[in-house]
C-alpha cells in the first residue's frame, strides 16, 4: 500500500517540462523510469498522484537533480507556500513571519523525506534551499533576524548531515561550522551542542576516538535539552568503545538513558528520531565494538525491532550491518544473512553509497 503524500500542484507541468527538455517522448521515458506510458501521461496531466519513490525514480531517469522529489512530501509534513517562497526570493526584504513558517515546514518535510528516500536524493534541492536562506540572512535585520538565523543554522546542520552521509566529509564540516556560527549569534545552545556533536560524528566516521569523545563531551555540556545531551552522551560512549574503555561506555550509556527519560520541554525539532529504541541500538553498537557480541545482538535486535511499514530509514543501515556482524560472530549465520540482505535492500532503495560499501565489505568477509 503506497504511503500517503502531499504533492505540489505544479508537479505534472514540471515533469512534462523536464521530459521535453531532455528530448524524450513519453514512451522513451517509460523504460528508464520503470513505469508505463499511461502512468507518465496521468502524472503529467494530474490524473495520478506520484509516490515519493516514483518521483525519485523519475528524477534519476531525467537527471533532474532532485527537482521532482522536492515536490512530493510524506503526508503530515505539508509543503511550504511555494508562491510565498518564490516571491521572497525576488524580494528578500519582504520577509515576514508567514514566510518563516513556510520555511520551517519545508525543512521538517525534507528531513522526513530523507528518511524515506535517502540523503543523495534530497541533497541538491536542500542545498539550493539553503542558498535561499543564506541570501535572506545576509539582508535580514530587525525583529525577524534571530528567528531566521536560528532556522538557517538548522538548515546548515541538515545539509552537513546529508553531505556526511554521501561521503563529502570536508564539505560537511564546513556546513557544521556555519551552523555553529549562526547558532552562536542567536545563543541557540542546543544547536551549538548539535553542531559540535556532528563534528564528533565526522570523527566517528573516521574512527578517531579522541575527537569523538572530546567533541561529544563538549556538546553535552553546551546543550540544554536533555534529548540533545542524551545523543551526545551515547556518541561519547561509542568513542570510548573505540578505545576499549568498557567502564566509560556503561557509565555514559546509562547517563544517555537517564537523560532520554527526563522531561524535555525544550526538545528541538531536529531530534525527532530520538527514542528509547534508538538508544537501545546505540548500546548494541557499543557492545559490538567492545566484542560483546551476544549483548550486541540482544540490544540491536530490540532497537531495530520489526521492519517498519515503508522500510527502514537510511540511517538504520549501519545498524543492520552491525547486527549482521554480531549474529555471525555468535554463530547465527542464517540470521546474519537475512540482516545483510535487508541492509542491501535498504542501500538500493535509498541509493546509499555508505550502506552499500558496508554491505560489500561484510559480504567479502
Amino acid at each position: 500500500m503506497p504511503r500517503p503524500v502531499a504533492v505540489d500542484p505544479r508537479f505534472g507541468a514540471e515533469l512534462r517540462r523536464l521530459r521535453q527538455e531532455a528530448g524524450l517522448s513519453i514512451r522513451e521515458l517509460a523504460g528508464p523510469a520503470l513505469t508505463s506510458r499511461s502512468q507518465i501521461h496521468d502524472l503529467e496531466t494530474g490524473r495520478r498522484r506520484p509516490t515519493v519513490e516514483t518521483a525519485a525514480t523519475l528524477d534519476q531517469a531525467l537527471d533532474a537533480g532532485g527537482r521532482l522529489t522536492a515536490m512530493v512530501w510524506p503526508a503530515g509534513s505539508p509543503p511550504a507556500d511555494s508562491d510565498r517562497l518564490d516571491y521572497v526570493m525576488v524580494h528578500p526584504r519582504r520577509l515576514d513571519a508567514a514566510t518563516l513558517d513556510a520555511l520551517t515546514n519545508l525543512l521538517a518535510a525534507q528531513r522526513r523525506l530523507e528518511d524515506s528516500i535517502g540523503a543523495a536524493a534530497v541533497l541538491n534541492p536542500v542545498r539550493t534551499q539553503l542558498d535561499l536562506v543564506t541570501s535572506l540572512v545576509s539582508d535580514a535585520g530587525g525583529r525577524l533576524r534571530p528567528r531566521l538565523v536560528d532556522l538557517a543554522s538548522q538548515w546548515a546542520q541538515f545539509v552537513g548531515w546529508l553531505l556526511a552521509a554521501t561521503g563529502r566529509r570536508g564539505d560537511a564540516g564546513r556546513h557544521y561550522d556555519r551552523a555553529l556560527e549562526w547558532a552562536t549569534e542567536v545563543d541557540r545552545r542546543d544547536m551549538v551542542g548539535t553542531a559540535m556533536s556532528m563534528r564528533g560524528h565526522l570523527a566517528w566516521m573516521a574512527r578517531r576516538p579522541g575527537p569523538v569523545v572530546g567533541l561529544s563531551c563538549a556538546a553535552r555540556h553546551h546543550a540544554t535539552s536533555p534529548g540533545v545531551q542524551a545523543l551526545a552522551a551515547q556518541q561519547e560512549a561509542r568513542g570510548h568503545a573505540l578505545a576499549g574503555d568498557g567502564n566509560a561506555v556503561e557509565r555514559l550509556l546509562d547517563l544517555a538513558v537517564e537523560l532520554g527519560a527526563a522531561d524535555d520541554p525544550t526538545r528541538p525539532d531536529w531530534i525527532y528520531f530520538h527514542s528509547d529504541r534508538y538508544l537501545m541500538m546505540q548500546r548494541g553498537l557499543a557492545y559490538r565494538l567492545l566484542g560483546r557480541y551476544a549483548d550486541a545482538v540482544e540490544h540491536l535486535a530490540a532497537g531495530l525491532g520489526d521492519r517498519p511499514y515503508g522500510g527502514w530509514p537510511e540511517w538504520a543501515g549501519p545498524y543492520l550491518v552491525h547486527f549482521a556482524v554480531s549474529l555471525r560472530e555468535v554463530g547465527e549465520h542464517e540470521g546474519a544473512t537475512e540482516a545483510m540482505v535487508e541492509a542491501a535492500e535498504l542501500a538500493a532503495a535509498t541509493r546509499s553509497a555508505r550502506v552499500g560499501a558496508a554491505v560489500r565489505s561484510l559480504s567479502a568477509g
